[in-house]
């Protein structure tokens, strides 16, 4: 079968339903094809093993999620300042993540395949997660909302930390999700705003 006749997007669709009903472990290319319909040489063609394929499946789907809750259509102004809108919509993303079937089947059984996420450089999830939090960040700089400094390096401290809380959260024990939110939310409010209560980098400027 060619490609015009598999999309791309079929054929992730049909990894990502393989998944949730049997698990990454038993997840098999040949069985991604039967339910798209496609045939095995497609597949083969497209990506080298099942990992492959199954990373871009959780890529897409995590872009989704960030996509979907970050508050992107959102203006700064009026009540609502830009830092406000950045603290609201990270923790709106990591609570959609937690609430995502395909994360949380991920996060039960092989939270392992997560591990490159945390320990190699910057996939295309973060990079995109970057442009939106700078994008916020550059917006409270001009509306003094939050602190003068490196948007690039407050970017990647808010992204951190907001990625440990969808990782880690389980090593919290019995503490309910709603109440790990409300401290991530004061942890990056208090870190971003301007009164001088947030941490500030040695040598970054600040506003009075």
């Amino acid at each position: 079968m060619d490609r015009s006749r598999h999309s791309d997007d079929k054929i992730l669709d049909a990894a990502q339903s393989a998944l949730l009903d049997l698990g990454l472990r038993n997840t098999t290319l040949a069985e991604v094809a039967r339910r798209a319909g496609a045939s095995r040489m497609t597949l083969y063609r497209r990506y080298p093993d099942i990992d492959a394929l199954l990373t871009e499946v959780l890529g897409r789907q995590l872009i989704r999620v960030v996509r979907r809750n970050a508050g992107l259509q959102e203006l700064a102004g009026g009540d609502r300042s830009a830092r406000d809108l950045l603290v609201t919509g990270t923790v709106e993303v990591v609570r959609a993540f937690h609430g995502d079937l395909l994360m949380h089947k991920i996060l039960e059984s092989d939270a392992e395949f997560l591990l490159p996420y945390l320990t190699r450089d910057f996939g295309p999830l973060q990079h995109y997660a970057l442009d939106l939090l700078s994008v916020r960040l550059e917006q409270g700089h001009e509306d003094a909302s939050i602190r003068a400094g490196s948007v690039a390096l407050q970017a990647r401290t808010v992204l951190l930390t907001a990625q440990s809380f969808v990782i880690s959260a389980r090593a919290a024990g019995p503490v309910p999700m709603d109440r790990l939110l409300e401290e991530l939310s004061g942890m990056l409010d208090a870190y971003l705003r301007p009164d001088g209560n947030g941490a500030r980098p040695s040598g970054s400027g600040h506003e009075e």
